[in-house]
């Protein structure tokens, strides 16, 4: 955790909403192959290559998913006043039904899913450190995912999303 958070440029973006700019609460960083573009609410991710540093953990997640991948994108939350709200990854770039790896370092948190048809159906996931989470083809077509606030959380978390553009 502690190489990740002086090796890769995080950034803490702004998204427009309500015809105003706001800060998303994390900060985020992006690694790909090097050229490949990844353009999500708005933003461009621009991939410059993989650090030497990356390559064993992604070549983790694609054993674990059981298939390649080209891009990660790392969320880094300071503690849990950080969150992601309810999202699905299904950006066209990612194909009809995209496979995501997820490693967890730092603090344990609730990853939470519901389900699009019928949102007041949920389960919650305690992701630990070191811990893999792989969401399956129907995963973003079917259910949402977020990472909720949780005041009593004080420590920070890394997560890693390993994504395949195509």
């Amino acid at each position: 955790m502690a190489k990740l958070k002086t090796l890769l440029p995080w950034q803490q973006e702004s998204l427009m909403m309500f015809g105003r700019p706001v800060k998303v609460p994390r900060q985020v960083a992006f690694v790909a192959d090097k050229g490949l573009c990844y353009r999500y609410s708005g933003k461009d991710h621009w991939g410059t290559g993989w650090p030497e540093a990356l390559l064993a953990i992604k070549a983790e997640a694609e054993h674990l998913a059981g298939q390649a991948f080209n891009c990660v994108l790392l969320n880094w939350y300071q503690d849990g006043q950080d969150y992601m709200g309810w999202h699905a990854d299904d950006e066209a770039v990612l194909g009809p039904a995209p496979v995501v790896a997820m490693l967890s370092l730092g603090a344990p948190r609730d990853f939470l899913f519901r389900l699009k048809q019928a949102p007041k159906v949920k389960h919650k996931l305690l992701l630990e450190t070191d811990s893999w989470l792989i969401m399956e083809a129907d995963t973003q077509v079917l259910w949402q995912h977020s990472l909720p606030v949780r005041k009593n959380v004080q420590e920070e978390r890394i997560s890693l999303t390993f994504r395949l553009l195509l």
